[in-house]
C-alpha cells in the first residue's frame, strides 16, 4: 500500500469513526419535526419544510431508505463526500499536504462531526455543493479543452444548491467576485455583456426548475418558501444578545485548531483561497447584517464556516510547519502534551451548574472571574445537549491564541506554536466529541432520556421540556408538547400546565440546562415525582399528579 492510499485510508477511517458514534444521537427540536414529516410523505415533508424543492425529496429519501430511526445516515454520507470534495479543492489550489491536513482538521473538529450528523442541509448537503460548485470552477479555468463540460459540471452544482437552500446566492456571489478579480483586466464590453447574459440564463434556468418542481410535486408551495424566506428581512426586532450568544456558540464549535492559524496566514495562502474568503465575508454580511437569523438556529446557519476555515488554517499550519526552523520544537512538544493532559484534567474539576436565565448571570460570572462552570450545548436543531467545562474552553483558547500572537511576533517560534496549537485543538476537539457521543466526564442526555422512557410506557400524555425525547414519544403516540422554561412563557404555561395535569398528564423533564428559579422550580415543587435518574451532572425527573400555583 503507497503511502498516499494509507493516508487516505487513515483519514476515512479517523473520519468514519468520530462520526458513527453519534448517529443514534436523540433528535431534537426541528429535527425530530424534519423525520416526522419526512417519514409520512414527500407531500408531508414538503407541507412542513419551507425551503427549495430539493430538501424535501432528500429527507424523504432519506426516511425510505434508512428509516426515521436512522436518519443521520445521509448527511453522513454528504459529509463524507465533502471530504472527498475538499481534499480534490485544495490539492489543486494547494499542493497534497495542504490537502491532508485541511480533510484532517474537517474530521477532527467537532463543528465537522456535528455538521455530518445534523438531519437538515447547512451541515453537509450545502459545503458538498459548495465544494462541487469550486472544484467545476477551478476545472472551468483550467480546461484546455472540453470546457463545455466543466460548464455543465458548474451548472449543474449550482442549480443543486439553489434547489436546496436559498443561501447558496452566497455560492454564486463568491465565484463572481473571485472571477471578477481575477479576470478585471481582461474585461471589455464585450465580455462583461455575455458574463450579464450567462447570470441571466442561470438566474432564468433556476426559475424554471423551481416551476418545474411544483408540477413534479404539488405539494411543493413557492409563495410559502418566498413568505419564509421574507420573514427573515426584517430587523427591527433583533435580539442582538441572541445574536452574540449563537455567535460565540459557533466560535466553540469551531474550537481554536481551527481559528488561531488564522492569525498566521500570509498573502499567498490569501490568494489561493481567495474563493474560500470571499465566501466567509459575504456570510458574515448575509448573516449578521442583511438578515435577522436571532429568531433561528443561527449556530446551524453558520456550519458552512468549518470548510473555508479548515482550508485556512491547514494552509497556515503546513507553512508553519514548513517554513519555521526548529528551535524549541522538543521542548514546544513536551510542553504541549503536558499542557494538554493539564487541559483534560481541568474537565474534572468541581464545577457549578448554571441556569439558562437569567442570561446576563453568565456574562457576570466571566466578568467575576469564575470560569468553573458548565456550558450546555444545544439548540433548535440539536444537539439534544451535553456540558463542557467553560474554564477548561477559556484554557485552550488562551493557550492557542498566545501562541498564535507569539508566532506572528517571533517568526522563529512558529514552528513550536504550531504543535502547541494542534495538541490544544486535539485534545478539546476530542472532549467536545466524547460529550456529544458518550457523555462520560459530566453526563449523557442519551443515558438519562432512555432510562426515563422506561418508565413511561403506563403514561397516556407527556409534555417534555425542550422537547427532548420528542421523537421518541411521538412515536408511542404520548407526546403531548413541550416547554421551553423563559420567562415569556410563564404566563402561557401555567395554564397550559393546569390543563395538562388535570386530564392526567405527565412532564418529563431532562435538566439541561436545570430550570432556574421563578415559576417553574416552583410549579414542580407542587408535583409528585414518578421517576428520578441522573448522569453527572444531568437530572431526568418525570413529575406527575401536580397542583396548580397561583
Amino acid at each position: 500500500m503507497s503511502s498516499r492510499t494509507l493516508a487516505l485510508v487513515l483519514l476515512a477511517v479517523v473520519f468514519f469513526a468520530l462520526r458513527i458514534p453519534g448517529l443514534d444521537a436523540p433528535y431534537q427540536q426541528d429535527e425530530f419535526k424534519s423525520v416526522v414529516a419526512s417519514e409520512k410523505s414527500l407531500a408531508s415533508a414538503s407541507a412542513f419544510l419551507l425551503h427549495p424543492p430539493l430538501v424535501a425529496a432528500l429527507l424523504r429519501a432519506d426516511a425510505i431508505v434508512f428509516g426515521g430511526e436512522h436518519m443521520r445516515v445521509l448527511p453522513l454520507i454528504s459529509g463524507a463526500l465533502s471530504a472527498l470534495l475538499l481534499f480534490l479543492v485544495v490539492r489543486r489550489r494547494f499542493d497534497e499536504r495542504t490537502a491532508y491536513i485541511s480533510v484532517a482538521l474537517f474530521a477532527v473538529s467537532f463543528y465537522g462531526v456535528w455538521s455530518s450528523l445534523m438531519v437538515d442541509m447547512d451541515g453537509a448537503v450545502l459545503p458538498f455543493a459548495f465544494l462541487a460548485a469550486v472544484y467545476g470552477y477551478d476545472r472551468l479555468r483550467a480546461a484546455s479543452d472540453r470546457q463545455w463540460l466543466w460548464a455543465l459540471f458548474l451548472i449543474v452544482a449550482l442549480l443543486f444548491g439553489f434547489l436546496v437552500k436559498l443561501s447558496f446566492i452566497l455560492v454564486l456571489g463568491a465565484l463572481m467576485f473571485d472571477a471578477l478579480i481575477e479576470y478585471c483586466a481582461l474585461l471589455t464590453p464585450r465580455r462583461v455583456m455575455l458574463a450579464l447574459l450567462s447570470v441571466a440564463g442561470f438566474a432564468l434556468l433556476t426559475i424554471g426548475a423551481f416551476f418545474l418542481a411544483g408540477v413534479l410535486n404539488p405539494a411543493f408551495d413557492l409563495a410559502g418558501m418566498l413568505t419564509h424566506a421574507d420573514s427573515y428581512a426584517e430587523g427591527s426586532g433583533r435580539n442582538w444578545l441572541q445574536v452574540l450568544v449563537q455567535a460565540i456558540k459557533a466560535l466553540y464549535y469551531l474550537s481554536p485548531l481551527l481559528l488561531a492559524p488564522l492569525l498566521l496566514l500570509s498573502r499567498d495562502i490569501a490568494v489561493r483561497a481567495r474563493i474560500f474568503i470571499i465566501y466567509m465575508l459575504l456570510a458574515c454580511v448575509f448573516y449578521f447584517v442583511l438578515f435577522d437569523f436571532s429568531r433561528g438556529a443561527l449556530d446551524k446557519y453558520l456550519m458552512f464556516s468549518v470548510v473555508p476555515l479548515a482550508v485556512l488554517s491547514g494552509a497556515a499550519l503546513i507553512r508553519m510547519f514548513r517554513d519555521a526552523p526548529s528551535l524549541g520544537l522538543a521542548r514546544s512538544l513536551v510542553f504541549g502534551i503536558g499542557y494538554s493532559a493539564f487541559l483534560l484534567f481541568l474537565n474534572f474539576l468541581p464545577h457549578e451548574v448554571s441556569a439558562l436565565y437569567p442570561k446576563t448571570a453568565w456574562f457576570s460570572s466571566i466578568m467575576q472571574g469564575r470560569l468553573n462552570i458548565l456550558t450546555p450545548f444545544n439548540g433548535g436543531s440539536g444537539p439534544a445537549g451535553f456540558y463542557v467545562s467553560l474554564l477548561f474552553i477559556f484554557a485552550v483558547f488562551a493557550l492557542s491564541f498566545l501562541a498564535a500572537v507569539v508566532a506572528r511576533i517571533i517568526p522563529r517560534f512558529q514552528k513550536g506554536a504550531a504543535v502547541l496549537i494542534v495538541l490544544a485543538g486535539l485534545s478539546y476537539n476530542a472532549v467536545f466529541i466524547e460529550e456529544f457521543s458518550f457523555g462520560k466526564i459530566h453526563g449523557s442526555v442519551s443515558e438519562v432520556l432512555s432510562a426515563s422512557l422506561s418508565s413511561l410506557e403506563q403514561a397516556s400524555k407527556v409534555i417534555t421540556y425542550n422537547d427532548i425525547g420528542a421523537y421518541e414519544l411521538s412515536a408511542a403516540g404520548k407526546y403531548a408538547g413541550r416547554f421551553y422554561a423563559a420567562p415569556q412563557f410563564e404566563a402561557e404555561h401555567r395554564e397550559r400546565f393546569t390543563r395538562h395535569a388535570e386530564e392526567g398528564g405527565v412532564f418529563l423533564v431532562i435538566g439541561i440546562p436545570p430550570l432556574y428559579e421563578g415559576f417553574y422550580t416552583e410549579y414542580f415543587e407542587g408535583c409528585t415525582i414518578l421517576f428520578a435518574t441522573r448522569s453527572k451532572a444531568i437530572e431526568g425527573i418525570v413529575y406527575g399528579a401536580c397542583q396548580a400555583t397561583p
